[in-house]
């Protein structure tokens, strides 16, 4: 797993979260991006992105969960 920007990124209720991406080898063969998400600083909740929204890292695991609308997307700078 790779930190994919070191800075700190606030969403919209002012929670402070950082995206990361993780890599995957098969045999020789690397797989850039394979899964990405973000994680929140406070909480240390993991969300990983599939299709347009983000889930709870849970879902990796084969749980029935649901996106979460709203994580993993910095607010709008002024």
């Amino acid at each position: 797993m790779r930190i994919t920007d070191a800075a700190l990124t606030r969403d919209k209720q002012g929670r402070d979260f950082m995206p990361f991406a993780i890599d995957v080898r098969f045999g020789g063969n690397w797989r850039e991006n394979d899964v990405t998400g973000c994680v929140y600083r406070a909480s240390g909740n993991l969300f990983v992105k599939s299709g347009d929204a983000y889930f709870p890292a849970a879902l990796l695991l084969g749980k029935d969960v649901q996106p979460v609308v709203g994580v993993c997307q910095g607010a709008a700078r002024s």
